[in-house]
């Protein structure tokens, strides 16, 4: 169990610690000799005598009481005295009776683990951003080309007058008027695309700069779905096979949230639209924002032939089974709700979320 951040206890019902993996002794701060023949309340709560009369809740005590598995979170103290945060699961061993004599515990270290959530998900965004590099290098390519060509015949026909003027052919009013439109429309081609070379790498910086951000900012859920929509024509699937329909308010209450768990909410339940459309006849998206006085509402609609359900537990989970997985974790600090219809040729996915509570959510 070394190098993840949980460890193996296990317990008598008198609540004398039987045996520690080492990682415990890590997660505590304290060497293996200090926690031999001691009692589970002397390691992990340092005091000498037991739990049972304390206002929080025993764990042990709850299994052996029920007889019934546990899991919960609780702060224990490490050897310096620091409150270390970890969920607890709790399982009971019974004797050929069916007493519990003993407690096997599985700690986790809270912030270990949030810390890899936190790095993970990170990851998975960049990832995702990933997947979009092919018609991001195609959208770059097009108006590249279109400089290059552009350039060169300006570069050719240039050379050419200059060649003209030394044969004397600068009198010739008209013809030097025509070879001037023709350059002009060479520069503005040249202009026009480059400028299209910048915005686009201009979006893919502040895309870059919007997922990394982790600080809660006030966010309007619309201009933020219409940069995804924007950015997924990356895709050349997306671009050029759905047909797509946006119904956006933009004048929806700001919100306070973090950027990228709204984006990549978005973009997860979109992505898996677009699967479910892959193999359907009619391919046709909807995509609405919309809010009354105590919710904003995202609605994300197509004609394609549906998506499994979620379920549980994370076994040969499919992709869309694991966008939908992640969905739900980014989403639940906001108290929102995502209800899912699964029908041929009408599925939607409805995010209710309420935004007046909002700030309490987040904070």
């Amino acid at each position: 169990m070394n190098g993840i951040p949980e460890g193996l206890m296990v317990i008598s019902s008198d609540y004398r610690l039987l045996y520690a993996s080492p990682l415990i002794s890590q997660l505590l701060g304290l060497q293996e000799e200090e926690m031999h023949n001691k009692f589970c309340y002397q390691i992990l709560r340092q005091r000498e005598d037991p739990c049972e009369k304390m206002t929080y809740r025993c764990p042990l005590r709850e299994v052996i009481e029920s007889g019934k598995s546990l899991k919960s979170f609780q702060s224990y103290l490490s050897a310096n005295k620091k409150e270390v945060l970890f969920t607890i699961d709790s399982y009971p061993l019974r004797d050929e009776r069916g007493k519990v004599v003993k407690i096997i515990g599985v700690l986790k270290n809270v912030d270990e683990l949030n810390k890899m959530k936190s790095e993970l998900g990170r990851l998975y965004r960049f990832a995702a951003m990933g997947e979009l590099f092919h018609g991001i290098a195609h959208n770059l390519n097009t108006p590249l080309s279109a400089v290059m060509a552009r350039a060169e015949m300006l570069e050719e026909r240039l050379r050419k007058q200059k060649e003209g003027d030394r044969e004397g052919e600068k009198d010739k009013k008209s013809y030097f008027e025509s070879k001037l439109d023709k350059n002009l429309r060479d520069a503005e081609v040249i202009v026009s695309n480059a400028m299209k070379l910048s915005g686009i790498i201009r979006n893919m910086m502040q895309k870059g700069l919007q997922e990394g951000e982790e600080t809660p900012q006030m966010l309007n859920l619309s201009y933020l779905l219409k940069e995804e929509l924007q950015f997924l024509e990356s895709d050349m699937k997306f671009k050029h096979e759905i047909k797509k329909s946006y119904f956006l308010d933009e004048s929806i209450p700001y919100i306070k949230g973090i950027y990228f768990h709204f984006s990549q909410s978005f973009t997860n339940l979109i992505r898996n639209a677009m699967e479910s459309i892959d193999q359907s006849e009619v391919k046709e998206l909807t995509v609405t924002s919309k809010h009354n006085k105590n919710n904003i509402y995202i609605e994300i609609h197509d004609t394609g032939l549906g998506t499994k359900k979620l379920t549980k537990g994370p076994q040969h989970l499919i992709p869309g089974e694991i966008r939908l997985n992640q969905t739900y974790e980014l989403l639940k600090s906001y108290n929102a709700e995502l209800k899912i219809r699964n029908k041929p040729h009408d599925n939607l996915y409805s995010i209710c979320i309420p935004y007046k509570k909002i700030e309490d959510a987040i904070e």
